[in-house]
């Protein structure tokens, strides 16, 4: 090196600047050679390889420029610089030093002097403390999210088996008569009918012992599929219990209601449900009709209770029928 660009450094690391120097690990590159022409003793104890010549292997153990080097920029900002006195252009970023195994804020100051000789200063700040907790305090949110998420989930599912059947995915006789008395105070204002269907599977028991309760369930989950077929999506449809369902119709009379029933009981009729590979069975439902009576019913067990005695007289003057409670 001779002595003008010995000066030219004396000069460089002479800054204010470098009154920092306990705190940060400093490096001068020649931006003509790319040679690392200056190191304080911090940035020493991290080289890659002190004695190479290029910055990229010396700072970092490279055999080719840093793909994150940010000298090609400040010299592109400098050229747009008029300032006919010494040129400063600065970049700061973070770099994780693998051969250090640390994390570093970088400062790099592109430094032109009047004859037009740049140097590269780095300042580089070892930020690994705070990288850490940053790191761990991510964690520790993505955790909390995780558990935030779990536990509305769990919730989700505790309202859903609160309200829902787990068989048949229709609601339950605790959702219905939640239900229900709105749907009463809103006939009473609307003015409007509100009526009710019993049903049952006819010879549950006898498919059940006969073919057993997986068949029994399928049957269940067929019936249960088309009750949603044939239905409205304001009608309540529930199973209220073993194989017995109720519907609860707003806006409908008793007559209304009977037609929906007829038609699901003639649909039940055109089902097979498999027993097998090669066997199958058909099944029938019996089904009662009442609607509320808006002046005397407080609730829907009056209704209910009258629809189920309907339905009862279907089961035993034969089955397969609907029977409508006048």
């Amino acid at each position: 090196m001779n002595d003008y660009k010995t000066t030219e450094i004396e000069s460089l690391i002479s800054l204010d600047m470098f009154d920092w120097s306990s705190l940060f690990a400093i490096s001068i590159v020649d931006l003509q050679s790319f040679e690392v022409v200056y190191i304080n003793n911090a940035m020493k104890t991290i080289m890659a390889n002190s004695n190479a010549k290029n910055c990229w292997e010396a700072k970092y153990g490279l055999q080719s420029p840093c793909m994150w080097c940010k000298a090609q920029e400040l010299i592109n900002k400098a050229k747009l610089t008029t300032n006919d006195s010494q040129s400063e252009q600065y970049a700061t970023y973070e770099n994780f030093n693998e051969g250090a195994n640390k994390w570093y804020q970088i400062q790099e100051k592109l430094t032109e002097l009047k004859n037009g000789h740049q140097y590269l200063i780095s300042f580089a700040l070892d930020i690994s403390i705070q990288k850490e907790a940053q790191s761990q305090f991510i964690n520790s949110h993505v955790q909390l999210r995780q558990k935030t998420l779990a536990l509305e989930e769990a919730r989700k599912q505790l309202k859903i088996q609160a309200t829902q059947d787990p068989l048949t995915g229709l609601y339950n006789r605790r959702y219905l008569q939640d239900v229900s008395q709105k749907l009463i105070n809103l006939a009473r204002r609307e003015k409007q009918d509100l009526s009710v269907i019993m049903l049952d599977i006819d010879k549950f028991k006898n498919i059940n012992d006969s073919y057993g309760h997986g068949t029994g369930d399928a049957v269940i989950k067929r019936l249960a599929s088309l009750l949603q077929k044939y239905s409205r999506k304001s009608d309540v449809i529930s199973r209220i219990g073993g194989e017995e369902f109720a519907i609860l119709l707003p806006n409908t009379s008793k007559k209304g209601a009977y037609g929906v029933a007829m038609k699901i009981t003639e649909m039940v009729g055109k089902q097979k449900v498999k027993i097998n590979k090669t066997d199958s069975l058909q099944f029938t439902i019996s089904s009662g009709i009442d609607g509320v009576d808006l002046e005397s019913d407080q609730n829907l067990d009056a209704a209910l209770t009258r629809a189920d005695s309907a339905m009862y007289q279907a089961k035993t003057t034969g089955r397969n029928k609907v029977i409508l409670n006048d």
